[in-house]
């Protein structure tokens, strides 16, 4: 028996099963939205310190095996980054979806190259495949973190508006949740049901602050709960949170169009020898074969590699200007 076909052909049966548990898992979001629904109109409503309320879907009982191998801090961690990213997706949804690309990347090589090749291949796409999803997830929420980033002044700015026309903080959040956009808005409305339901204003500022993990709102988050501490006049500290801001702002575009030939000299410097190589390996094959046939050649290329990648992460790092 070939042991490399009866692996390829276990790996796509697993394929195969994690896609019809996620199939299932996806199928239950109905029943349990209505369960859970039900549950609240029968119960009163309570707050629990530090908590943003249980969500109205629960993983099915039978991910149970997912509970016991993988530990309720990574799938706690995992449902926090999921939901920075906007994305409905439960953790063990995630997981199985990572787990059944990586499968299927590495059943699909073998299958058409076959051989060692074919496996080789293989477990470079199966790593591909089982980092995608994390990518993706990491793309979202630094994408919405940056809306926000951008959205913060101008919420500031209603806010300190609403204080000064004599409305009250709730007041205030509520007023700059019906007028601004996603995901400024999602984040103040939560923030304004967990104070009606009955948690503190501090406690549901704070919450916000944990769920979201960005660093211009938590500054504004702290001025607010050091006004409510020692007094002053919020409308005043939240315009001069958003001035800064957007100083910030103007600092950061600068900088990207002072660095901006840099970058691009990193750019052109980086892909360089990749497109010289390219050049010899069409105009004359036999030149730069020795750098694949000899010994010498193969160090001297993986050598080269490690100095490419090293030298790209310290343009990568001198150009990250923090403000």
């Amino acid at each position: 028996m070939d042991l490399l076909a009866l692996g390829a052909s276990i790996s796509i049966l697993v394929t195969v099963l994690l896609f019809a548990i996620a199939l299932y898992s996806g199928a239950a979001i109905s029943a349990q939205v209505r369960g859970r629904l039900e549950e609240v109109l029968t119960e009163s409503t309570s707050v629990v310190e530090g908590s943003s309320g249980t969500p109205l879907r629960q993983t099915p009982s039978v991910m149970g095996l997912y509970k016991f191998v993988i530990s309720g801090g990574w799938l706690e961690s995992m449902a926090e980054g999921l939901q920075r990213a906007d994305s409905r997706l439960q953790p063990v949804d995630f997981i199985t979806i990572r787990v059944a690309l990586a499968g299927l990347g590495f059943a699909t090589p073998f299958l058409f190259l076959g051989g060692p090749l074919g496996v080789m291949l293989g477990f470079v796409v199966a790593l591909v495949g089982f980092q995608a999803p994390q990518v993706w997830m990491t793309k979202r929420h630094e994408g919405r973190s940056k809306k926000l980033e951008e959205q913060l002044p101008e919420a500031l700015t209603l806010i300190a508006n609403s204080l000064k026309a004599g409305f009250g903080l709730l007041q205030s959040l509520n007023l700059a949740a019906e007028q601004l956009e996603h995901p400024i808005a999602t984040e103040l409305g939560q923030t304004i049901h967990e104070m009606n339901v009955g948690s503190s204003a501090d406690e549901a500022l704070q919450a916000m602050s944990e769920r979201v993990e960005n660093y211009d709102l938590d500054l504004v988050v702290t001025a607010i709960l050091v006004q409510r501490s020692v007094g002053g006049n919020l409308a005043e500290i939240l315009e001069t949170v958003a001035g800064m801001m957007r100083e910030r702002v103007r600092i950061r575009a600068e900088i990207v169009t002072l660095t901006a030939q840099q970058t691009l000299t990193g750019v052109v410097i980086g892909l360089l020898p990749i497109g010289v190589g390219l050049m010899f390996l069409v105009v004359s094959p036999s030149y730069i074969s020795i750098l694949f046939s000899e010994t010498i050649g193969k160090v001297m290329l993986g050598v080269a590699v490690i100095m490419e990648t090293v030298g790209i992460l310290i343009i990568r790092r001198i150009l990250a200007i923090e403000v």
